[in-house]
């Protein structure tokens, strides 16, 4: 398995400082004890989340259209810019794929980034769950592997997906064909 990042530690650290041993995490919960608000807002155009903060208040805003398991991410996303990027008063994300390779996505957008997927998808508990459904359903087929532990850490499919490869625990070749 891959060694962590920094913004991976600092989620670890969030988790850890928190008590967080079993999933789905409560990204929400985690927000509020971290003292933000969360809001759910009809944002127009392509919006997910932002944050804003001032010396009394911290919100994190989230774009109600959005599927459920996107609403989590932008919400862990955002917590992790409350973490990381503490200069920064007001962060605006746009639902934009990540793509490391043509320099498109910011160093603070890649760190948030990988903050929330290990937040969500945290290291310490994937192998475990991993585990868990293989143990009774050993015939399981990857794409139901991704599918089935997407639905239980409650993120798309992409998502988990992604977090295999990246921790090594999934070959991106073997899904082609």
């Amino acid at each position: 398995m891959s060694t962590p990042s920094a913004a991976e530690r600092k989620a670890i650290g969030v988790l850890e400082r928190l008590g967080i041993v079993e999933v789905p995490v409560p990204v929400e919960q985690i927000a509020r004890r971290l003292g933000a608000q969360v809001a759910y807002e009809d944002f127009d155009g392509d919006i997910s989340g932002m944050l804003f903060r001032d010396e009394g208040r911290k919100v994190i805003g989230v774009n109600s259209r959005h599927a459920p398991t996107r609403q989590r991410f932008t919400v862990a996303h955002e917590v992790g810019h409350l973490e990381m990027h503490k200069g920064q008063r007001v962060f605006i994300d746009r639902f934009v794929r990540v793509n490391m390779r043509d320099g498109q996505t910011n160093l603070e957008e890649r760190q948030a980034n990988a903050f929330a997927a290990e937040l969500l998808m945290p290291r310490a508990l994937v192998p475990d769950e991993t585990e868990r459904l293989l143990a009774r359903h050993r015939d399981v087929t990857q794409p139901e592997l991704v599918s089935t532990l997407a639905q239980r850490f409650q993120v798309s499919p992409a998502a988990m997906q992604y977090r295999l490869m990246n921790l090594g625990m999934l070959d991106p070749y073997s899904l082609a064909g």
